[in-house]
Protein backbone atom coordinates (compact mmCIF):
# COMPACT_ATOMS: atom_id res chain seq x y z
CA UNK A 1 0.00 0.00 0.00
CA UNK A 2 0.99 3.62 -0.54
CA UNK A 3 1.02 6.00 2.44
CA UNK A 4 -0.16 9.58 2.01
CA UNK A 5 -0.50 12.38 4.58
CA UNK A 6 -3.14 14.99 3.70
CA UNK A 7 -4.26 17.69 6.16
CA UNK A 8 -2.28 15.79 8.82
CA UNK A 9 -4.47 12.72 8.17
CA UNK A 10 -2.46 9.58 7.41
CA UNK A 11 -4.18 7.50 4.73
CA UNK A 12 -3.29 4.30 2.91
CA UNK A 13 -4.05 3.44 -0.71
CA UNK A 14 -3.76 0.20 -2.66
CA UNK A 15 -0.97 0.18 -5.24
CA UNK A 16 -3.16 -1.66 -7.75
CA UNK A 17 -5.97 0.90 -7.47
CA UNK A 18 -4.18 4.20 -7.00
CA UNK A 19 -3.47 4.83 -10.69
CA UNK A 20 -7.01 4.17 -11.90
CA UNK A 21 -8.38 7.58 -12.85
CA UNK A 22 -12.00 6.45 -12.61
CA UNK A 23 -11.96 6.01 -8.84
CA UNK A 24 -10.61 7.36 -5.60
CA UNK A 25 -10.22 5.25 -2.47
CA UNK A 26 -8.69 5.16 0.99
CA UNK A 27 -7.96 3.09 4.05
CA UNK A 28 -7.69 5.13 7.23
CA UNK A 29 -5.26 4.90 10.12
CA UNK A 30 -5.85 6.09 13.67
CA UNK A 31 -3.74 9.21 13.09
CA UNK A 32 -4.74 12.81 12.46
CA UNK A 33 -8.10 13.32 14.17
CA UNK A 34 -9.81 14.93 17.15
CA UNK A 35 -10.58 12.00 19.45
CA UNK A 36 -8.62 11.56 22.67
CA UNK A 37 -7.48 8.85 25.07
CA UNK A 38 -7.76 5.26 23.86
CA UNK A 39 -9.75 6.56 20.87
CA UNK A 40 -6.93 8.83 19.77
CA UNK A 41 -7.23 10.20 17.29
CA UNK A 42 -9.06 9.53 14.01
CA UNK A 43 -11.85 7.38 15.39
CA UNK A 44 -14.56 7.02 12.73
CA UNK A 45 -17.09 5.04 14.76
CA UNK A 46 -20.12 6.49 16.57
CA UNK A 47 -20.72 3.30 18.60
CA UNK A 48 -17.55 3.24 20.73
CA UNK A 49 -18.45 5.81 23.42
CA UNK A 50 -16.66 8.67 21.71
CA UNK A 51 -18.08 12.18 21.75
CA UNK A 52 -20.40 12.62 18.78
CA UNK A 53 -18.73 15.92 17.89
CA UNK A 54 -15.32 14.25 17.76
CA UNK A 55 -16.49 11.57 15.35
CA UNK A 56 -18.30 14.07 13.16
CA UNK A 57 -15.23 16.27 13.00
CA UNK A 58 -13.08 13.24 12.18
CA UNK A 59 -15.35 12.23 9.29
CA UNK A 60 -15.43 15.84 8.05
CA UNK A 61 -11.63 15.93 8.18
CA UNK A 62 -11.44 12.66 6.26
CA UNK A 63 -13.85 14.02 3.66
CA UNK A 64 -11.78 17.16 3.27
CA UNK A 65 -8.64 15.07 2.82
CA UNK A 66 -10.39 13.11 0.07
CA UNK A 67 -11.71 16.34 -1.50
CA UNK A 68 -15.36 15.40 -1.07
CA UNK A 69 -18.28 16.46 1.10
CA UNK A 70 -19.09 14.51 4.27
CA UNK A 71 -22.57 13.85 2.84
CA UNK A 72 -21.04 11.74 0.05
CA UNK A 73 -20.07 8.97 2.50
CA UNK A 74 -22.37 5.96 2.84
CA UNK A 75 -21.64 3.58 5.71
CA UNK A 76 -23.80 0.52 6.39
CA UNK A 77 -24.76 -0.64 9.87
CA UNK A 78 -22.62 -3.75 10.01
CA UNK A 79 -23.73 -6.91 11.83
CA UNK A 80 -21.26 -9.59 10.60
CA UNK A 81 -23.89 -10.74 8.10
CA UNK A 82 -23.53 -11.60 4.43
CA UNK A 83 -26.14 -9.02 3.42
CA UNK A 84 -25.29 -6.67 0.56
CA UNK A 85 -26.80 -3.27 -0.20
CA UNK A 86 -27.17 -1.67 -3.62
CA UNK A 87 -26.51 2.05 -3.20
CA UNK A 88 -28.52 4.37 -5.43
CA UNK A 89 -28.34 7.55 -3.36
CA UNK A 90 -26.25 9.07 -0.58
CA UNK A 91 -29.47 9.19 1.43
CA UNK A 92 -29.90 5.40 1.36
CA UNK A 93 -29.75 3.66 4.75
CA UNK A 94 -28.47 0.12 5.17
CA UNK A 95 -29.22 -1.64 8.49
CA UNK A 96 -27.94 -5.21 8.93
CA UNK A 97 -25.59 -4.88 5.93
CA UNK A 98 -21.90 -5.73 5.53
CA UNK A 99 -21.18 -4.95 1.89
CA UNK A 100 -22.21 -2.16 -0.48
CA UNK A 101 -22.13 -1.97 -4.26
CA UNK A 102 -22.87 0.89 -6.63
CA UNK A 103 -22.30 2.12 -10.17
CA UNK A 104 -23.21 5.71 -9.39
CA UNK A 105 -20.37 8.27 -9.34
CA UNK A 106 -19.94 10.57 -6.36
CA UNK A 107 -20.99 8.07 -3.67
CA UNK A 108 -18.16 7.05 -1.34
CA UNK A 109 -19.13 3.59 -0.09
CA UNK A 110 -17.14 2.51 2.97
CA UNK A 111 -16.77 -0.16 5.63
CA UNK A 112 -15.73 0.34 9.26
CA UNK A 113 -13.29 -2.11 10.87
CA UNK A 114 -11.17 -2.71 13.97
CA UNK A 115 -9.50 -6.05 13.03
CA UNK A 116 -11.98 -7.42 10.49
CA UNK A 117 -10.98 -7.45 6.83
CA UNK A 118 -12.00 -4.52 4.61
CA UNK A 119 -12.12 -5.39 0.91
CA UNK A 120 -12.47 -3.00 -2.03
CA UNK A 121 -13.43 -4.17 -5.51
CA UNK A 122 -13.37 -2.14 -8.73
CA UNK A 123 -14.79 -3.06 -12.11
CA UNK A 124 -13.03 -0.72 -14.57
CA UNK A 125 -15.05 -2.01 -17.53
CA UNK A 126 -18.61 -1.69 -16.25
CA UNK A 127 -17.65 1.13 -13.85
CA UNK A 128 -18.89 -0.43 -10.63
CA UNK A 129 -17.45 -0.75 -7.12
CA UNK A 130 -17.92 -2.51 -3.83
CA UNK A 131 -16.79 -2.06 -0.22
CA UNK A 132 -16.94 -5.12 2.01
CA UNK A 133 -16.63 -5.80 5.74
CA UNK A 134 -15.44 -9.40 6.18
CA UNK A 135 -14.71 -10.65 9.68
CA UNK A 136 -14.44 -14.38 10.32
CA UNK A 137 -18.21 -14.77 10.09
CA UNK A 138 -18.45 -12.85 6.82
CA UNK A 139 -15.47 -14.74 5.44
CA UNK A 140 -17.00 -18.08 6.38
CA UNK A 141 -20.20 -16.97 4.64
CA UNK A 142 -18.13 -15.96 1.58
CA UNK A 143 -19.49 -12.43 1.52
CA UNK A 144 -17.00 -11.37 -1.18
CA UNK A 145 -18.19 -14.13 -3.50
CA UNK A 146 -21.81 -13.10 -2.93
CA UNK A 147 -20.89 -9.47 -3.58
CA UNK A 148 -19.23 -10.31 -6.89
CA UNK A 149 -22.23 -12.42 -7.89
CA UNK A 150 -24.53 -9.48 -7.21
CA UNK A 151 -22.26 -7.17 -9.24
CA UNK A 152 -22.54 -9.64 -12.10
CA UNK A 153 -26.33 -9.61 -11.84
CA UNK A 154 -26.78 -5.86 -11.38
CA UNK A 155 -23.97 -4.40 -13.49
CA UNK A 156 -22.88 -7.14 -15.90
CA UNK A 157 -19.52 -7.47 -14.18
CA UNK A 158 -17.00 -9.99 -15.50
CA UNK A 159 -14.92 -11.21 -12.50
CA UNK A 160 -11.85 -11.41 -14.76
CA UNK A 161 -11.92 -7.61 -15.05
CA UNK A 162 -12.00 -6.93 -11.31
CA UNK A 163 -9.29 -5.26 -9.26
CA UNK A 164 -9.40 -6.08 -5.54
CA UNK A 165 -7.67 -4.87 -2.39
CA UNK A 166 -7.64 -6.70 0.95
CA UNK A 167 -6.97 -4.02 3.55
CA UNK A 168 -5.32 -3.69 6.98
CA UNK A 169 -6.75 -6.23 9.42
CA UNK A 170 -5.67 -8.74 12.04
CA UNK A 171 -2.82 -10.85 10.74
CA UNK A 172 -2.31 -14.62 10.50
CA UNK A 173 0.46 -14.68 13.11
CA UNK A 174 -1.77 -13.39 15.92
CA UNK A 175 -5.41 -14.14 15.08
CA UNK A 176 -6.17 -16.93 17.50
CA UNK A 177 -9.51 -18.75 17.25
CA UNK A 178 -11.19 -21.78 18.80
CA UNK A 179 -12.50 -25.04 17.39
CA UNK A 180 -15.93 -23.48 16.80
CA UNK A 181 -14.45 -21.20 14.16
CA UNK A 182 -12.41 -24.05 12.68
CA UNK A 183 -15.54 -26.18 12.39
CA UNK A 184 -17.46 -23.36 10.71
CA UNK A 185 -14.70 -22.83 8.15
CA UNK A 186 -14.53 -26.54 7.37
CA UNK A 187 -18.12 -26.28 6.20
CA UNK A 188 -17.20 -23.63 3.61
CA UNK A 189 -13.52 -24.15 2.74
CA UNK A 190 -11.41 -27.02 1.47
CA UNK A 191 -8.02 -25.45 2.26
CA UNK A 192 -6.54 -26.81 5.50
CA UNK A 193 -3.64 -24.35 5.29
CA UNK A 194 -5.86 -21.51 6.55
CA UNK A 195 -5.23 -22.71 10.13
CA UNK A 196 -2.02 -23.22 12.10
CA UNK A 197 -2.21 -25.07 15.45
CA UNK A 198 -0.87 -23.21 18.50
CA UNK A 199 1.41 -24.77 21.10
CA UNK A 200 -1.47 -25.96 23.30
CA UNK A 201 -3.31 -27.47 20.29
CA UNK A 202 -6.60 -26.11 21.60
CA UNK A 203 -6.45 -22.83 19.68
CA UNK A 204 -5.58 -22.19 16.06
CA UNK A 205 -4.20 -19.22 14.13
CA UNK A 206 -6.51 -18.23 11.27
CA UNK A 207 -5.26 -16.55 8.09
CA UNK A 208 -8.13 -14.29 7.08
CA UNK A 209 -6.00 -12.65 4.39
CA UNK A 210 -5.47 -15.93 2.56
CA UNK A 211 -9.07 -17.04 3.12
CA UNK A 212 -10.43 -13.90 1.48
CA UNK A 213 -7.91 -14.13 -1.34
CA UNK A 214 -9.04 -17.71 -2.01
CA UNK A 215 -12.65 -16.54 -2.16
CA UNK A 216 -11.75 -13.86 -4.70
CA UNK A 217 -9.74 -16.34 -6.79
CA UNK A 218 -12.57 -18.88 -6.75
CA UNK A 219 -14.95 -16.10 -7.80
CA UNK A 220 -12.85 -15.52 -10.92
CA UNK A 221 -10.66 -12.56 -9.95
CA UNK A 222 -7.14 -13.05 -11.41
CA UNK A 223 -4.33 -13.53 -8.89
CA UNK A 224 -2.30 -10.61 -10.25
CA UNK A 225 -5.28 -8.28 -9.75
CA UNK A 226 -5.55 -8.92 -6.01
CA UNK A 227 -3.48 -6.92 -3.52
CA UNK A 228 -3.14 -7.87 0.14
CA UNK A 229 -2.03 -4.99 2.35
CA UNK A 230 -0.30 -7.40 4.77
CA UNK A 231 -0.63 -4.77 7.51
CA UNK A 232 -1.73 -6.19 10.85
CA UNK A 233 -4.03 -4.01 12.95
CA UNK A 234 -3.24 -6.01 16.12
CA UNK A 235 0.55 -5.63 16.02
CA UNK A 236 0.70 -2.05 14.73
CA UNK A 237 -0.77 -0.24 17.74
CA UNK A 238 0.70 3.11 16.72
CA UNK A 239 -1.11 3.00 13.39
CA UNK A 240 -4.36 1.07 13.87
CA UNK A 241 -7.21 0.42 16.27
CA UNK A 242 -7.66 -3.24 17.21
CA UNK A 243 -10.66 -4.72 19.00
CA UNK A 244 -8.77 -7.93 19.86
CA UNK A 245 -5.66 -6.18 21.17
CA UNK A 246 -7.57 -3.55 23.14
CA UNK A 247 -10.24 -5.98 24.38
CA UNK A 248 -13.04 -4.11 22.63
CA UNK A 249 -12.14 -0.72 24.08
CA UNK A 250 -11.00 0.87 20.85
CA UNK A 251 -11.95 3.04 17.89
CA UNK A 252 -12.92 2.30 14.29
CA UNK A 253 -10.99 2.54 11.05
CA UNK A 254 -12.63 2.82 7.63
CA UNK A 255 -11.89 1.77 4.07
CA UNK A 256 -13.82 3.06 1.09
CA UNK A 257 -14.05 3.66 -2.64
CA UNK A 258 -15.87 6.09 -4.96
CA UNK A 259 -16.44 6.34 -8.70
CA UNK A 260 -15.48 9.76 -9.99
Amino acid sequence: MVTQVINNVKLLRFSNLINHEGITHYSSTRLGGFSTGYLSSLNLGYTVQDKTLNVTQNIELLAKSLQIEKSQFVFPKQTHSSNIGIVKSTKDVFPDTDALITNIPGIFISARTADCVPILIYDPVQKAISAIHSGWKGTAQRISQKTIALMQKEFGTNPADLMAGIGPSIGPEVYEVGTDVVDEFKRHFYQNHLFTPTADSIKFLLNLWEANKQILLESGVPDNQIEIAEMCTYTNADLFFSARRDKGKTGRLATGIMLK
